[in-house]
């Protein structure tokens, strides 16, 4: 054990005692043959301050609030006249394009559509009944479809009537894009 323990000794001292010439010799001809060049530094640009002009704009981290039209009824001669105090339907919160047909009840005489709105709630709507944030009214409803009649303001204190429909979706494109 103690001569195994000799000869590993004497074996690394003899890897200390290894001709190093070889390596000296390439590493003063690279350093001969290469010269470092270090290029000179960009000049520094002056600091030029700008002053924060957005200080009354909104917040971009507080949630935006949604820009109400002007409700206030200005008469106007050969305007159409909407009635602002009578008390809105669940529906008349949200935009039309945030409402979703998903079907029908009812029969041939009465016929009543399944509208989602965007907070996934499930509404039945009739004939005569209000939706959208445009004093939007339902003018008929088929099988497929229901229409609807708005009132969009058109800036002059007027409002213009403006026909839609909302159409049915179809469900077995909403059953490929879900999976």
């Amino acid at each position: 054990m103690k001569q195994i323990a000799i000869l590993l000794v004497l074996t690394a001292l003899a890897g200390c005692f290894d001709d190093t010439t070889d390596i000296q010799q390439f590493m003063a001809e690279v350093k001969a043959s290469t010269s470092a060049q270090i290029p000179p530094l960009p000049p520094v640009k002056a600091f030029e301050h700008l002053p924060y002009t957005s200080a009354e704009l909104r917040s971009p981290f507080s949630l935006p609030v949604p820009q109400a039209y002007n409700q206030q009824p200005m008469h106007q001669p050969g305007c159409i006249q909407l009635d602002h105090q009578r008390e809105k339907q669940p529906l008349e919160h949200y935009a039309t394009d945030n409402l979703t047909m998903r079907g029908t009840l009812g029969h041939a005489d009465e016929l009543w559509a399944l509208i989602e709105a965007s907070d996934q709630s499930m509404h039945r709507v009739g004939l005569n009944d209000r939706l959208g944030l445009f004093h939007g009214k339902v003018i008929a409803v088929q099988p497929d479809s229901i229409e609807i009649t708005e009132y969009i303001p058109d800036g002059s204190g007027c409002t213009v009537e403006r026909n839609s429909k909302l159409q049915l979706l179809d469900a077995s494109v909403d059953a490929t894009e879900t999976n």
